[in-house]
């Protein structure tokens, strides 16, 4: 398995290559990488740069130099990269809803979200999936911005899947939306922490426990007390405010596959 992709290195290629003015050849860029101690391995240089070009951070151009190989040449697009997030993207994380919505957009990111994302093909064609963080983050602003009324599945992956709590905490909050996956946690919490007579039993009981051991994961890793900061933005809020204790049951035994 290959090693996860680091930011800083990724910055490192980024400042070579606009080092060299118009364009770097993949050769030049390797040898100071590697005078730079950043990376060594021309493989792992090529994980890199083939990211930062579908990610439209950089674009590759190919001249014949007379040898059987054509010579690769990068620059700087001066960009944001673009990844994709939507239900497509949120149905690769497991998404267990029959909607008929199937979104798929592009969304700007930075390098850490570009290297967060996957390659993979939806729709027929070859795209970077937002990360899950990124992608759920991204569908509650969708949802503040365009009234798509998805923050339902986003409450029922967030009920039933361990995320990166701090990353997502984060992201949010860059896409102002920091107040409102707050206060969705807290109202996540105080579902599962309480008793509701009303409820059915077995969704209740299934989705508690399920929801019970990723706060222990959250509390292990000291994460819970990130969502007693203020947030920054509120875009959407309202929305979460509506979300009733059942609405959020319902979604999450909806996810675990005990309701229909």
């Amino acid at each position: 398995m290959s090693p996860p992709l680091r930011e800083a290195t990724a910055q490192e290629i980024i400042t070579i290559i606009d080092s060299q003015g118009s364009q770097a050849s993949f050769s030049t860029i390797l040898v100071e990488a590697q005078r730079r101690g950043a990376l060594a391995w021309h493989r792992t240089l090529r994980r890199y740069l083939d990211l930062l070009v579908q990610g439209g951070v950089l674009t590759e151009t190919k001249r014949d130099v007379g040898s059987v190989n054509l010579q690769q040449l990068y620059s700087i697009t001066r960009q944001k990269p673009t990844v994709y997030a939507g239900l497509k993207v949120l149905e690769l994380y497991g998404l267990n809803w029959d909607t008929p919505l199937r979104s798929l957009y592009p969304v700007r990111t930075d390098v850490v979200g570009l290297l967060r994302s996957k390659s993979v093909t939806l729709s027929g064609r070859q795209v970077l999936a937002a990360s899950k963080e990124d992608s759920l983050a991204h569908e509650v602003r969708r949802d503040a911005d365009k009234t798509t009324g998805t923050l339902e599945l986003v409450s029922a992956l967030a009920a039933t899947q361990t995320l990166d709590l701090p990353y997502l905490l984060r992201r949010s909050d860059e896409l102002e939306i920091g107040r409102t996956v707050r206060l969705l946690f807290q109202k996540l919490i105080q579902t599962f922490s309480g008793i509701f007579l009303d409820a059915d039993g077995k969704i209740f009981l299934a989705t508690r426990e399920r929801f019970l051991q990723i706060l222990r994961q959250y509390s292990k890793q000291k994460a819970l007390t990130l969502l007693e900061t203020p947030g920054r933005g509120a875009y959407g809020i309202k929305i979460v405010e509506s979300l009733t204790a059942e609405h959020i049951l319902n979604a999450a035994g909806k996810q675990l596959g005990i309701t229909g």
